[in-house]
């Protein structure tokens, strides 16, 4: 259950963060993500099939902290105010998420989730992406005047990977 409420929590923050540039997201930006979600975490579960006796799922569990808190630090740091936070020459956001999506995968096929539970993700990642989306564009529409309102969904994101690493 947890696994799948990282899920939701990655998705909204992710859909959240997609909300910051001065030019609005696409359709495609979310599509584009939630397609690159399923694929890495679906390699990544393929990969965690064959490596059920080498690791442990707690050894993962700090991996992944440890891959969302530099992807916090990241997304912090590499914040432009006019490009949001994911911005062209700048793509040590994207590479870790590119390890946090495989590494999810991974965990999951050690945990023995299959395809059903990889494409159940993916639908929930997307859902909780265009969430995410929705609820930022409102927040940022009604505390216009506030310039840290950008980083809200980080600030959930770090308190599910506190109670994760719990």
């Amino acid at each position: 259950m947890m696994m799948l409420f990282f899920v939701f929590t990655l998705g909204f923050t992710i859909g959240g963060l997609l909300s910051t540039p001065k030019q609005p997201p696409q359709l495609m930006h979310v599509i584009l993500f939630s397609f690159v979600f399923g694929v890495l975490s679906y390699l990544g579960m393929l990969g965690g099939m064959f490596f059920v006796s080498w690791f442990s799922i707690g050894f993962i569990e700090v991996v992944i902290v440890v891959l969302t808190f530099l992807f916090i630090i990241a997304a912090i740091t590499n914040f432009h105010p006019t490009f949001g936070f994911f911005r062209h020459g700048r793509s040590i956001g994207l590479v870790l998420l590119t390890g946090l999506f495989v590494m999810m995968g991974f965990e999951w096929g050690v945990a023995d989730h299959k395809t059903f539970f990889t494409i159940s993700a993916t639908v929930l990642f997307f859902c909780a992406m265009c969430i995410g989306l929705f609820i930022q564009q409102q927040i940022q529409a009604l505390m216009w005047r506030y310039s840290y309102m950008v980083y809200m969904p980080l600030i959930w994101l770090l308190f599910v990977t506190i109670i994760k690493l719990l």
